[in-house]
This record gives C-alpha cells, structure tokens and sequence, in this order.
C-alpha cells in the first residue's frame, strides 16, 4: 500500500507540472507579456516537472482525471488548444521586419502598412539585352525622339526627286501602321503591390493545426518564438510592368523595313527589305511576373525577329509594267520641247489608288506662261496657232495608249478635230491649250495601286503604267489596231483679195482630208486571240478645205510703140 501511495503522488506532482506549463504558455498568449519562467522552458526545453517544482503551485490546482484518460495526453491537448484558439500573434513573429508579437489582427495590420508606407521596399530586378543593364527602376532607359523632329544632317525637302517621291510612296503597305513616337516622360518605374491583410491573415494563420503530434507542434511554436518573418513575394502592378516593357521596347526595338520602289534613270528599282528586331513583349512581361522581385535577378531581354510586311517579290508581284507607249517629238520646236519634257516631269510618279481617275488637267494645271509653260504650235479649227503649253496633246495621247495596253478604264477622250503625226488616227487623245475645257480621264480599275512613268530620253517620250499583273485568266496581252472606215477629199475653197492682180495666187492653208476611223483593242492569251473590243465611238476628223487667195485687179497687157 505504501508503494502504490508514493507512485500516486508522483503521477499527481507530474500532472502539477504539466498544468502549470500550460497555464503559463496560455498567459503568455493571451497577454503578450515579457518572458517567464514558462517561456524560457520552452526556448531552453526545460522538462515540465522542473518549471511546476519552480513555481510552488498550490495544490488546488491539481487536476483530477477520470479513470481511462491519459492525463499527459489531455495536458498536451489542452495546451495545444490554448494555441489553437489564441486571439493574438505568437511570440516572435514578424511580418516584413515589423514585430507583431502579442497583437491583434487589426494592430498588426496598422503597424504593417506604417512599415510600408514610411519604407517602401525596392524592387531589386535589372534587364539585360546583352549589351546594357536596364534597371526595373527604369533609369537609363530613354524614349528615342520623335520620328518628325528635325534632324541636322536631314536632306532638303526641295532637293528629293519627286518622282522618287511618289515612287517609294506607291511601294508602301497601306496596312502598314504609322510609327508611333514615345516621349520621354522620365524613368518609368515596375511598381510592387504588398497586401497586408493576406501577410497579416498569413501570420495570424500560424499554428492553427491541432492534429500536429505535441512535439512537432511544441517544436514549430519553439522556432517561431525565436523569431520568424513572415514575409511573402509582394505581387506586381500590372499597368507598371506594362508601361516598362513598352518603353523598353520603344528604345531596344529596330523596326523592320519594307521592299520600296525608288526610280533610277527614270526606270522602276525594287529596294530589297530588311528584318527588325524587337522586345518579345508578352514573353518579356511573362517572365517578370515569375520572377521574385526582389531576389536581386538580372533577366535576359528576350528578343524576336521582326518580319517586314512587304518584301520585294511582294513588291514585284504588286508592280509590273502593265502597259507602256513611245512616240518622238524630233521634229518639234525647241519650246514645243520644252513643254513636253516640263509636262512629262508633273505626270512622273502620279500614284492612282484603286477606283481614282487620272485627269490630264488636274495634273498638268492651266496652260500659261506664267505656270511655266511656253507658246508652241497648237491646232485650232484646223489651223496650227502658238499658244502657252503647245504640244500638250502629245502627253495626253501618249498616256492614252498606255493606259490602253494597260487595260484602264477609259473615262473621256477626244480625238483631235485632224490627225496628228506623232500617233496613228484613232489613238490620239487631244486636251485644248487654253481653258482647260477639253480633258483626257481614265480610271484605275485594278485592285492596287497604279503608278505613272513619265519620262523623256532624247526626243522620244515614254509613258509607262505599273501595277498588279492582270486580274484574269482570259488573257496576259493587249494589242491596239485601227480601222479607217471612211475619208472625205480636200476641197479647194477660194478667197478674193481685191489689191491685188488677177494673177496672184496664194495657197495659204493646204487643208487636211477628212477620216472616220475605229479603233480595237485585241486580247491574247500567248499568242491566241481569245476576244476584240471596241473601244469607242468613231474617231471622226474633220475635213477642212484648202485655202487659196486670188488677186481681182484686172491687169493692162497693152503696151505702146514709136518708131525711129
């Protein structure tokens, strides 16, 4: 009985112990205050039974436990609980450096966002193309300037041939989108979002766990109260890591560039195109959000190669000699010269978008001298007169012919009221000199763009039309012929000059016959006919007679005589 007595007593005093270690972890809890014999037990692991020797517990604390229950298993339970269902931070717990020790959720948080706001963190993340480091900061990273500031070594508008002009003009993709210029607005920063509710919801979180064994839990709430920060990845801007990337890429990017049309020797030259290089933005973006933001990283700017959007075999397919024609001006007048070669140069490079009708007095202006034309030879009723821009109808009828290989749309044309010699009847195509009444049309009526050749080489004038190859499989060739379908004969109309003698006779105007002519336009696949047209109306000519002036004076052919 004895025995038995002493081991009771010591399975009581143990209990004693045990209890009081709870009690005291729980009021260290629940009060937040300084150290006790209790927690130094728990940072040294100092048995239980020697904490409850120390703190003389009286006896009234003993718990009595009912027969079956462990009454260390239930001593453990409860100081777990205790834990478990605390209101405040465990001892040693720290979030983003702040000590929350013994606080509530709300002071935690309050203290938390002070932290923040008084120190903000630094995001510690830099980029590199290979060549330069380009801080998430965004220093050092410099918008280029806009693409329309003037640059000192700019070449002088008035100098550019404008006919090259219209040529590299015609040859860009009109989906092509405008460069955009970025301004430099200063460093454009990655920003960091900290949520201090998920850190505090984080740290309030820990120990919550009863179902972890008394030792590894004891042994967690051990470390934590030696000191444990809770620290979690803060989460980016989106919008800043956006705004980043961009201006990045606006001062890393090199832009494509496209096939163009340029003109030398007044001949169509295909400029060949050249791959960009770019910020692989998405990729780029992709790989911030997964990177630790403050883990010091230097990430590799990710590149990609930057495709044009119109390559030369595009170009040539877009661009070919679709219809062209040649006639001489050598016999011309050195002003009627003049003005072909000056008409020629405002026709050179006229770029005709889908559905636009080229109109000879739009694009030649007012005949004057003052718009820089010169008196040349010009018919009028039949009659050849000097007027400013003589010699214009040769460009209009030189054009027409081409237009006509080319397969355009005639919109109005007239022929001219005689024939002329730089052009067969019926393919000529007159515009007046004075006025601007009478005018040459024709329209695009391709799916493309068109672009109009018009050159001088020597005394021969060369009208070229590119554009897309023909949009059919019916035919790959035009050819023109003429008709005459009928002619009236000179007539001799007489005019009387009473000063002077009958027998003075004068032809002041030789006349011209007149003609009806029609005028085809053949289609060939190679060398089959597959179809003809008629292009227009009859070309009719007018007759005009043949002038002559006569003398009425009747003359004395007497003459007197002597002899001797």
């Amino acid at each position: 009985m004895s025995n038995f007595g002493n081991k009771q007593s010591w399975v009581l005093g143990a209990c004693v112990g045990v209890l009081v270690l709870a009690g005291a972890l729980c009021v260290l809890l629940l009060s937040g205050g300084g150290a006790s014999p209790v927690q130094a037990a728990v940072q040294e692991q100092i048995p239980a039974t020697a904490v409850a020797t120390a703190t003389n517990v009286p006896d009234k604390n003993i718990v009595i436990t009912t027969p079956g229950v462990d009454p260390v298993e239930e001593q453990h339970r409860q100081e777990i609980e205790s834990i478990v269902i605390r209101t405040i931070m465990l001892p040693g717990t720290h979030i983003y450096g702040v000590d929350v020790s013994g606080m509530s959720r709300e002071q935690a948080k309050a203290a938390v966002e002070e932290k923040l706001l008084k120190s903000p963190f630094t995001i510690d993340l830099q980029f590199t193309d290979g060549i330069n480091i380009y801080p998430a900061t965004g220093e050092g990273i410099h918008a280029p300037a806009p693409t329309d500031a003037p640059q000192e070594d700019e070449e002088d508008d008035d100098a550019v041939d404008p006919a090259m002009k219209a040529a590299e003009a015609a040859g860009a993709d009109d989906d092509e989108p405008e460069p955009v210029s970025v301004p430099d607005e200063g460093p454009v920063a990655i920003q960091l979002i900290f949520d201090a509710d998920a850190a505090v919801t984080m740290a309030f979180s820990l120990m919550r766990d009863s179902t972890i064994p008394y030792d590894d839990f004891m042994a967690q709430v051990q470390s934590i109260a030696a000191g444990k920060d809770i620290f979690p990845i803060p989460g980016y801007d989106q919008d800043s890591v956006d705004r980043y990337v961009a201006k990045l890429s606006s001062v890393l990017d090199t832009p494509a560039v496209n096939a163009s049309l340029g003109m030398e020797n007044n001949q169509l030259v295909y400029k060949e195109e050249a791959a960009g290089r770019g910020v692989d933005q998405a990729a780029l973006i992709q790989t911030i959000l997964e990177t630790d933001p403050l883990a010091g990283e230097t990430i590799d700017i990710p590149m990609h190669e930057l495709e044009p959007t119109m390559t030369k075999a595009m170009l040539q397919d877009k661009f070919i000699l679709r219809g062209a024609y040649t006639t001489s001006f050598a016999d011309s007048t050195k002003n009627r010269k003049y003005n072909i070669r000056f008409g020629a140069d405002k026709i050179n490079g006229t770029i005709l978008k889908p559905g636009d009708v080229f109109s000879a007095n739009d694009t030649l202006g007012k005949r004057t001298r003052k718009n820089g034309w010169k008196n040349a030879g010009a018919y009028e009723s039949g009659e050849v007169v000097q007027q400013a821009g003589g010699g214009v109808c040769q460009l209009s009828s030189t054009l027409y012919n081409a237009a006509l290989y080319a397969d355009m749309k005639i919109v109005e044309r007239r022929n001219h009221s005689m024939p002329v010699h730089y052009v067969s009847k019926g393919r000529d195509a007159t515009i007046n000199s004075v006025g601007n009444l009478i005018d040459f049309k024709f329209e695009n009526n391709t799916s493309s763009d068109v672009i109009i050749i018009a050159y001088t080489e020597g005394n021969n004038l060369h009208m070229e039309i590119y554009g897309i190859p023909f949009e059919t499989d019916e035919y790959d060739r035009i050819e023109i012929r003429t008709k005459q379908t009928g002619s009236t004969s000179i007539k001799t109309v007489y005019e009387y000059d009473p000063n002077m003698p009958t027998s003075y006779k004068k032809t002041t105007s030789k006349g011209s016959k007149g003609y009806t002519v029609r005028t085809y336009k053949d289609y060939y696949m190679g060398n089959i006919l597959v179809k003809t047209e008629e292009l227009l109306p009859i070309s009719s000519y007018k007759m005009f007679p043949k002038k002559v002036t006569v003398g009425t004076i009747e003359e004395d052919y007497s003459s007197e005589s002597s002899d001797g």
